[in-house]
């Protein structure tokens, strides 16, 4: 029932304007209603353009629910919804799928964009010139169908467009493409000349396989949770996207086999900006980050083509160095004694090193974890140390805070360990609700890294070693008695003297000898 009467207050209010949903009445709406939900924060003032836009468009759309979520009051409902810079807009069918919203943030775009999620999920283009139709979207798949099989084909092409409806613009014209002999496909971006075609199968795996590459264009937006490791990265303003991607499509075109090319408004990602080395108050800007996540920045205030072209050909001819900021080298053994302190500039040497085992440890000074467990690994580190195994495993580490790490870390503390022999890494996946022991540590370390006898592991071998013998001898003695009782007069009973149990050897001599 407070479902129902929520569903029936935003039913109410949508007509008249863009209401603004809590985390609850969200819930409720995008799982009963095609709705277009634009997520904002406080002092965006291009969230506040667009909140005025949708609020004009909103009478128009009366079949569709138009509605915000603020990020600052309702965080968790935009950390679900993935959203990462704002404005954003999304668009759903009602049945709880987010699609983003990359259509023109103006009336006429999402007023066209609303009437092609209501009406059929294909455009029968007909005497409509195709081209007219692929440049009124940003992306468009067209099918040309040719008489042969034509049914099947258009139910298969049917199938992709309901399913990816909310991403592009499907159509379909009863004629075969002049370039081709059977049904085909082709796809249209708005900022690249030339379609993509497909001739292939027309069924809907081989299609939907070839759209997951065709789709993409050659230079991309960028969002972390799409991050490509060996990326060029181009910096910009809003505005100025568009003529930038222009005129670079062609280099783009070029190494597409070699680097993914994607711009970044630097506004919205100041973070990954500062990462690639570069000032955020830039105009422009470009760096390329290696599969490792090293930055390869171009220090030059006057971005072009040509220039671009020549710091990725020294990229690939490998004459190019990363920068990586780094805290100094210390000079004298760090403390705790047992563990390294690892900066920037010598993390890779350290744990890329085949000879041993190396775990490290990511923090940063804030948290009080990370303190606590630099204690724990320094006590793991001195019982290596007695047990002969400082040289095959290192314990390490660095303040991601001040100092440049190949990789990224998103929690603290995170730990990784480094493979001796292959250079493997595991992530440690337990618990750190609890403070970690040395126990704990020694194990992960014994699963997963080259040198399986580590302290703990020998020290249990041993342990299981002596109580199998302790428990024979027990069987052994008690055999004796059964045996020597047996010899005696009836009724007279056995009396015996021994030193038993054996005095045995501790631990840390066993482990010695």
């Amino acid at each position: 029932m407070r479902c129902a009467a929520l569903l029936l207050s935003i039913t109410l209010l949508t007509s008249v304007q863009c209401i603004k949903l809590r985390r609850t009445e969200f819930n409720v709406l995008i799982s009963a209603r095609q709705s277009l939900i634009l997520f904002t924060a406080d002092g965006c003032k291009e969230c506040d353009r667009v909140q005025r836009v949708l609020d004009d468009v909103s009478p128009v759309l009366s079949e569709t629910a138009i509605a915000s979520v603020n990020c600052n009051e309702e965080p968790v409902v935009c950390d679900d919804a993935q959203i990462f810079t704002v404005p954003t807009v999304k668009y759903t069918m009602g049945n709880s799928e987010l699609v983003t919203y990359k259509e023109g943030l103006d009336a006429s775009s999402i007023v066209k964009y609303i009437e092609r999620q209501s009406g059929p999920p294909v455009v029968d283009i007909g005497n409509q010139s195709h081209i007219d139709f692929a440049r009124s979207s940003r992306v468009a798949v067209v099918a040309f169908l040719g008489p042969s099989g034509i049914e099947e084909a258009r139910k298969e092409f049917n199938t992709i467009a309901e399913r990816w409806r909310g991403h592009y613009s499907f159509g379909s014209v009863d004629r075969l493409d002049k370039n081709s002999a059977q049904h085909s496909i082709a796809v249209y971006m708005r900022e690249e000349e030339d379609p993509t075609y497909y001739s292939g199968p027309f069924k809907v795996d081989d299609i939907e396989a070839f759209l997951q590459g065709a789709t993409q264009p050659l230079i991309r937006e960028f969002y972390p949770s799409s991050y490509e490791q060996a990326i060029a990265i181009f910096f910009s303003k809003h505005d100025e996207r568009s003529e930038l991607v222009k005129s670079l499509i062609p280099l783009a075109k070029e190494y597409k086999d070699q680097l993914t090319f994607m711009t970044i408004l630097v506004s919205d990602f100041p973070n990954r900006v500062e990462k690639m080395h570069l000032s955020k108050d830039l105009r422009y800007g470009f760096a390329i980050a290696d599969h490792y996540g090293r930055a390869y920045p171009m220090s030059t205030t006057t971005l072009s083509a040509n220039r671009i072209k020549k710091h990725v050909s020294a990229f690939l001819a490998g004459s190019l160095k990363p920068t990586i900021k780094s805290e100094p080298v210390p000079q004298a053994p760090t403390l705790p004694p047992f563990v390294t302190k690892l900066v920037g500039s010598n993390f890779d040497d350290f744990v890329y090193d085949k000879s041993r085992d190396v775990l490290v440890e990511f923090h940063v000074p804030w948290c009080q974890y990370c303190t606590d467990l630099h204690k724990v690994m320094n006590e793991l580190g001195s019982q290596y140390a007695k047990s002969g195994l400082a040289d095959k495993i290192a314990l390490a580490t660095i303040n991601v805070d001040r100092n440049d790490v190949p990789l990224e870390i998103d929690s603290y503390p995170s730990l990784r360990l480094y493979r001796a022999g292959d250079n493997g890494i595991a992530s440690f996946q337990g618990d750190l609700t609890q403070m970690l022991t040395v126990e704990q540590l020694d194990t992960f370390i014994s699963k997963n890294g080259a040198i399986v006898n580590t302290y703990f592991s020998t020290v249990q071998a041993k342990s299981n070693e002596i109580n199998h013998k302790t428990t024979q001898a027990i069987a052994d003695f008690r055999d004796l008695v059964t045996a020597m009782a047996a010899l005696l007069p009836a009724g007279q009973k056995p009396t015996f003297s021994v030193d038993f149990p054996p005095t045995l050897e501790s631990l840390d001599e066993c482990l010695a000898s």
